[in-house]
Order: structure tokens, then C-alpha cells, then sequence
């Protein structure tokens, strides 16, 4: 499965992320006191579409930002990584969307976003025939459209993140599915995997198109790939985790980008592991995103 040579397009989120650094996760009604604070770029959308850029595709960003700071910030930086924004559009009565990360001292983190100018469903929009990857930050209508707009010979892959209740009915339209293993278990109503053949047995649940694939990630320990043929696995690449922001949008951006170039899907994935494990060693989320040379030198 490969688009070689073709342009990876990205619709997703723009966000400026707040991350707050935290000793632990606060209980119900518990106040406690940050060590630190920082604001980054961020957002699902721009996260894949900057790694997939600086794992070498050329890009195509589209998505909506606010007329204000943080929306001039997060387009410059977009197109400071030579991705083509102009179907990034610009909402005068909707700030930028915002993410406030919670980011624990193992690394883990809690995400609430407020959407923003990403609630707006982008113009129609003419997609290409190389790789189309979505999520669900923005409306599924806008989802939906984007994924039916595919041509021919095209790749659609849907990261189903974060969950949504009705985000089951898009994944026909996509050749891959990425999920992590709680949103596995969402999706199929059940509790998380607690190996790699129950995530493979609730994945197959999920395939609904011969020759779809899902790919379910599952952290330190890897992947697994799913099909009506059977399970395969690859291997995580250990990691001193300091935040995990992006390691599953590194993951999505660097897979995308080898199939864009011709690599096998295999291969992409393992690559996509690679990425990830550098991203969580730093903090932040567009900002931890390796390129591709670092992981050459590993």
C-alpha cells in the first residue's frame, strides 16, 4: 500500500496548546499547583501535518484559525515548515482553538480542548490523490466530506482521536484506521486490551472494507496492524517519556509521509514508531517533533 511521490493532505485541528506540568493528576474537587506552565502550537491537524512535513512529504494544511495572536502564530509556524496553507482559513467571530494539557511526571497526559475556530466546517476544498489523513477535532460532516472527496488511487487514512460516539459510521471511508487502545476500547464498548490478541480481536470488530486495515497503537509496546488476514505486530522503541502530547500525531504524520513516499506499510509504521519515541522525550507537541535526518542517526 503506497502513493509514492504524492502530497500529503491534512485536515485537522489548529491549536494553541497551555500545558500545565503537574506532579500528579488532581482528584475530583482537589486543587493543586502546577510546577510550571508553557504555551505551544499545536492542535491534532497541525501536530500530523508538521511531522509529516519534517518526515520530507510535501504538505497541504486545511483547517481554520481565529483573527487573533495565537491564530497569526500557529499559521506562521505552519508556514515555517513549508506546508501549504492556503486552505487554512481565518474566522473574524471565533478565537483559535485552545488545548489545555495536564502532563504528569511520567509523562501521561489529560487534554481538554475548547474548539474554537475549528468548530467552522473548512470550504470545500479540492483534495489530491496522494494521502489524505483526518481526525475527529473537527465537525464529522467536515470529516466525512473531506474522506468522500478522495480520487482514485489516493490513500485515506482517519486517526479516530479523540473519540467520538458517533465517529464508528466514518471509518468505512477510510483504507486505515488508527486508534490507540482506549479508543479501541471505546469504540467497542468494552475495557482496554489487556494484550495484543484482544486488541486485535476488538479491531477486527471495527473492519468493515476488504483490504481496510487498523492500526491500533499501544504506547511502549508498539502496534499492531489488523486485517480480515490476520495480525501482525511491531515493536515500540524504549523511551524516556517526559510528555506524550504528540506521540500518537508524530506516529499518524510519519506513517502518512512513507506512504506518500512508496515505503511499505510496515515499514512506514516502524518509522512512525521511531518518530514518536524521540517526540515523547521533549516537551511540548509540535515542538517535539523530530526530523527526519534525527532518526537516521539513531
Amino acid at each position: 500500500m503506497s502513493a509514492p511521490g504524492k502530497t500529503v493532505t491534512v485536515l485537522g485541528g489548529i491549536n494553541m496548546d497551555v500545558v500545565l506540568q503537574v506532579s500528579r493528576f488532581p482528584r475530583g474537587g482537589e486543587t493543586i499547583i502546577a510546577a510550571d506552565v508553557t504555551r505551544h502550537p499545536g492542535g491534532k491537524g497541525a501536530n500530523q501535518a508538521v511531522a509529516a512535513a519534517r518526515a520530507g512529504a510535501s504538505v497541504t494544511m486545511i483547517g481554520a484559525v481565529g483573527m487573533d495572536d495565537d491564530g497569526r502564530a500557529l499559521l506562521s509556524q505552519l508556514q515555517a515548515e513549508d506546508i501549504d496553507c492556503n486552505a487554512v482559513g481565518t474566522v473574524p467571530d471565533l478565537p483559535t482553538g485552545t488545548a489545555y494539557v495536564i502532563v504528569d511526571e511520567t509523562g501521561e497526559n489529560q487534554i481538554i480542548v475548547a474548539a474554537g475556530a475549528n468548530a467552522t466546517r473548512p470550504d470545500d476544498t479540492e483534495v489530491g490523490d496522494g494521502v489524505l489523513l483526518a481526525q475527529l477535532e473537527l465537525s464529522l460532516d467536515a470529516v466525512e466530506a473531506f474522506l468522500s472527496a478522495r480520487r482514485s488511487g489516493s490513500i485515506a487514512i482517519l486517526n479516530a482521536a479523540p473519540f467520538h460516539p458517533q465517529g464508528r459510521r466514518l471509518m468505512a471511508l477510510a483504507d486505515i484506521v488508527v486508534v490507540n487502545e482506549i479508543e479501541l476500547a471505546s469504540y467497542c464498548e468494552r475495557e482496554p486490551p489487556q494484550n495484543s490478541h484482544q486488541a486485535s480481536d476488538m479491531a477486527q470488530t471495527l473492519l468493515s472494507e476488504t483490504g481496510q486495515i487498523i492500526i491500533v497503537t499501544r504506547g511502549s509496546a508498539g502496534s499492531i496492524t489488523v486485517s480480515w488476514e490476520g495480525m501482525s505486530e511491531a515493536a515500540g522503541v524504549a523511551a524516556r517519556a517526559v510528555d506524550t502530547t504528540s506521540a500518537g500525531d508524530c506516529f499518524c504524520g510519519f506513517v502518512a509521509a512513507g506512504l506518500a513516499a512508496g515505503q511499505t506499510l510496515a515499514d512506514a509504521v516502524d518509522r512512525g514508531h521511531q518518530a514518536a519515541a524521540i517526540a515523547v522525550s521533549r516537551w511540548g507537541a509540535i515542538a517535539s517533533i523530530p526530523r527526519l535526518a534525527e532518526l537516521r542517526s539513531v
